[in-house]
């Protein structure tokens, strides 16, 4: 009986990210793209070291379908949201690591660390998942990619047109459709090497708010 609800549950969460997956690559389908700081990604994934880009959890879905062109790995908490996210990004090409913070913790980190020595991944995290709060960097991604010597990169981006999902605790966006998707990607976050975790996720945090600002005063002169 167990094995007959567990079977049910998992077509049940397939077809739920299959119809996810759609909805949602439809709605950005029906928006137009803006793209600034381009060349600091395009710059980085010309180099020899590794990329890491970070984002805040409630942009998740621009800034995934965004960097689905580059064969990004990510991390997916081991949630059942999770697992409806996993199977999405999945769907677009993610390679995906399950674990976070609270659950597989040392599983996730190990693995990260191997894919952050794979030259062919760029390695994108939302950095204050999977429950906040909300614009606080977790600094356990961050001290991996600093381990490793990545080159480190903030992403900001919003909508023109979007659906604000204000009781949610990261106010989780998703683009209405026929207006304009505005990602901006900001240059290399400089963090000292005796910085500690804390000090450095409060450097990329600084980081991540102001690109994330430079997204919206752009998409408010766009609207």
């Amino acid at each position: 009986m167990a094995a007959a609800s567990d079977s049910k549950r998992r077509w049940t969460g397939l077809l739920m990210a299959w119809l996810g997956g759609w909805l949602i690559s439809l709605l950005m389908l029906l928006n137009r793209r803006t793209i600034g700081g381009l060349e600091y990604l395009e710059d980085a994934l010309a180099g020899d070291r590794p990329v890491y880009i970070g984002f805040w959890h409630g942009r998740l879905i621009y800034a995934a379908w965004f960097l689905r062109r580059f064969h990004p790995a990510t991390l997916v908490s081991r949630s059942d949201d999770g697992e409806l996210i996993a199977h999405i990004l999945k769907r677009w090409g993610y390679h995906t690591i399950r674990g976070s913070s609270r659950q597989g913790a040392q599983e996730s980190l190990r693995e990260l660390l191997r894919l952050l020595d794979d030259r062919s991944f760029l390695v994108a995290v939302t950095m204050d998942g999977p429950l906040g709060p909300p614009q606080v960097v977790k600094p356990g991604s961050l001290a991996a990619a600093r381990r490793k010597g990545a080159v480190i990169l903030p992403l900001g981006s919003t909508a023109t047109r979007k659906w604000v999902f204000s009781r949610s605790w990261d106010r989780f966006e998703l683009p209405k459709p026929f207006g304009r998707l505005v990602i901006q990607i900001g240059p290399p976050v400089a963090i000292s090497s005796s910085a500690d975790d804390d000090e450095a996720a409060r450097i990329m945090a600084a980081a991540t708010v102001q690109v994330e600002a430079e997204a919206h005063a752009f998409a408010r002169q766009l609207d």
